[in-house]
């Protein structure tokens, strides 16, 4: 049986050229100029493979990445655009895509991009079995953790090493100077092994708070990997964050005893208050925002966290009060 694609994208040239290009390759492809019949269309059929346009009419590109990450979660998805960019190429992985392709592209460019997005999906979905297999058995699913003593042994060496060379200490360091340095020193402490990989980013993502483009980049060339496979690798681990965490961090539990006692509400009433959604930090960096799947605390749905202190059956009012607590006790000016 035929391998089955579907191509949305508003440039019926792309359309003629993906339907020659992947008829020749044994797929039978489907294309179409709306963002919104291609959502249908996977309600009804299942696609190996969807290659998505970025901007189109209607729908932004990224949302319809986003709900075929829920609606074909087996889909193997390629963003491809008129208008590439790292930041924008990171997005469409963080929302489920497998690969990237800029426009104007070649046959072997979108050949070579499909069967790799087609492995790192396979990759994937063999990685969740596995997992959810040692969960089955074990109760627990296995995280990747760092001691905090490798990262205080780093921090000293580091300083150590300045202050012989008279150089500024490590804290004295801009962010992206200190992000640079203790991602080198992680590096070299794992010898530069692309097999260290998850350590390596579990270290820096310890000590930032997060995994920021640029220490992406540096891993990437330091390991001799693409940025696309260490940002799959980081992504498929729920603990990884890529924005900058703000300096106080509120969790809003989405677990079905929360959703149905209003954790919905708490998401809309923080979206209201603070101008911001799961994923996001506010512009001043004072607060972020996360959704997660369980806080453990059922009996108290619905369940929000404030550095990591625990509110239970909260409601629109107690929330708003709390985050005034923290806007009072914050310096002035």
């Amino acid at each position: 049986m035929a391998r089955k694609m579907l191509v949305i994208d508003d440039d019926p040239m792309v359309l003629s050229s993906c339907l020659r290009i992947f008829e020749s390759e044994g797929f039978h492809v489907v294309t179409t100029t709306s963002p919104e019949e291609g959502l249908s269309l996977v309600l009804d059929t299942y696609f190996d493979v969807v290659l998505c346009d970025w901007m189109m009419p209607g729908l932004d590109g990224m949302d319809v990445i986003t709900e075929l990450d829920k609606t074909s979660p087996g889909s193997a998805v390629v963003m491809i655009s008129g208008y590439p960019s790292i930041e924008r190429a990171t997005e469409a992985m963080k929302r489920g895509a497998m690969d990237y392709v800029a426009k104007p592209f070649t046959p072997d460019e979108i050949i070579k991009a499909v069967d790799e997005a087609r492995q790192r999906k396979e990759t994937e979905e063999i990685r969740v079995i596995e997992r959810f297999g040692r969960l089955a058995k074990t109760g627990q699913l296995p995280l990747p953790s760092i001691d905090e003593r490798v990262l205080q042994a780093l921090s000293a060496a580091i300083d150590e090493r300045r202050r012989i060379a008279a150089e500024p200490s490590l804290e004295s360091l801009s962010e992206p100077e200190r992000l640079r340095e203790i991602t080198l020193a992680v590096l070299d402490k794992y010898n530069r092994d692309a097999h260290n990989l998850i350590p390596v980013l579990q270290a820096v993502h310890s000590y930032a708070g997060y995994l920021s483009y640029g220490t992406i980049g540096l891993i990437a060339k330091e390991l001799r990997m693409s940025e696309h496979d260490i940002f799959g690798t980081a992504s498929f681990y729920a603990q990884f964050k890529f924005q900058k965490p703000g300096k106080h961090h509120i969790r809003v539990c989405a677990g079905t005893a929360c959703f149905v006692s209003g954790g919905g509400v708490m998401l809309e009433a923080i979206r209201s208050k603070l101008d911001i959604v799961p994923g996001q930090t506010m512009r001043d960096g004072l607060f972020s925002l996360e959704r997660v799947a369980c806080l453990g605390c059922c009996a108290l749905a619905p369940v929000v966290t404030i550095d990591g202190e625990v509110h239970g059956n909260m409601n629109p009012a107690k929330l708003s009060r709390a985050i005034d607590r923290i806007y009072r006790t914050e310096p002035k000016g």
